[in-house]
């Protein structure tokens, strides 16, 4: 039977990697996102988890933070999903952790690197192939950082294209990838062949834990319920915002063509004005004309009943006559 516990919902995540006793999978973690000269060693989980805290704390922190051996500080989430404020939330957060560093009075030389890692579950940068993207301060079009004191990581998880025949020589990072995205739908014996290197089967020890768990069990099925609420009341929110936004556009669009329509009225009845007027004026010309000739002058009903062309040719006619009488 398949394990059935989801490594992404939020309980089984800290469960994972902000327990102490498990402080060497968040290790091994970091070394795979970070992948750096130096491989970190030890870490200090800085908000160890606690069963006690989900079961009394429905807000509880859900991030794990971190300080390594060289005293950088490190805040690590799982995000379900991708929405836009979290472009402008992932850089406050990591912003604060490093501010947070220093009491008043003390120098910034005592200043270390802080890093964020966001685990996505869902797409934040659907233009983009990569999966893992790396955030520093930078000047990106002459190629110059700044520094490397500020770091954000975001892995999107639907990104990756697993292959369960190479995934046990595959690089770490795709490897915790695929455990974080399929760890639910396999027994944990295949999970531990597929993944044999002692991180990912101690990760599937704590993963079968929790499903064999009655407490635990109850816990994660908990907030997993949460999310799945969660995830639902955003997805009705979006339909009834573009049902909303569809409606506005369907009454601005009526308004819009009756506006267009009353327009369109000054419009033709400031054109009929014009054309009016101009007829009034060749009627009065052409009954002047007349008049001027010793003709016998035609009412203004008569000659206002004729089309504006022949209106304009009949007085043309009386001009000619009345010069050739001259």
């Amino acid at each position: 039977m398949p394990l059935g516990i989801d490594p992404t919902v939020d309980y089984a995540f800290k469960k994972l990697f902000g327990d102490p006793d498990n402080s060497d999978l968040l290790i091994h973690l970091l070394n795979a996102v970070l992948n750096p000269d130096s491989p970190i060693v030890e870490v200090e989980i800085l908000n160890p988890f606690n069963d006690k805290d989900f079961a009394e704390d429905k807000q509880s922190i859900l991030d794990v933070k971190a300080r390594d051996e060289r005293g950088t500080w490190y805040n690590v989430e799982m995000q379900v999903k991708a929405m836009g404020v979290l472009r402008r939330r992932l850089p406050y957060y990591n912003a604060l952790l490093y501010a947070g560093q220093l009491s008043e009075g003390e120098e910034y030389e005592l200043l270390a690197s802080a890093i964020t890692v966001c685990f996505l579950d869902d797409v934040l940068f659907p233009g983009v192939e990569s999966p893992h993207l790396a955030f520093t301060l930078c000047d990106c079009a002459r190629k110059v950082q700044l520094s490397d004191c500020l770091q954000i990581h975001t892995i999107e998880l639907p990104k990756y294209h697993f292959d369960e025949g190479s995934i046990a020589t595959a690089d770490p990072l795709v490897q915790w990838s695929f455990f974080l995205s399929r760890a639910a739908n396999f027994e944990a014996a295949e999970l531990k062949r597929l993944l044999p290197e002692r991180p990912y089967v101690k990760a599937t020890g704590v993963m079968e834990m929790i499903a064999l768990t009655p407490e635990q069990r109850e816990l994660y099925e908990s907030r997993r319920k949460a999310e799945l609420d969660y995830k639902s009341f955003l997805a009705a929110a979006r339909r009834e915002a573009l049902a909303e936004g569809l409606e506005q556009g369907r009454e601005q669009g009526r308004e819009q063509g009756r506006e267009q329509g009353r327009e369109q009225g000054r419009q033709e009845g400031r054109q009929e004005g014009r054309m009016e007027g101009l007829k009034l004026g060749l009627v009065k010309q052409a009954q002047l004309l007349q008049s001027l000739l010793g003709e016998s002058v035609a009412s203004e009903d008569e000659v206002g009943a004729m089309a504006l062309d022949s209106l304009q040719r009949l007085c043309d006619e009386l001009k000619d006559r009345l010069q050739a009488s001259k």
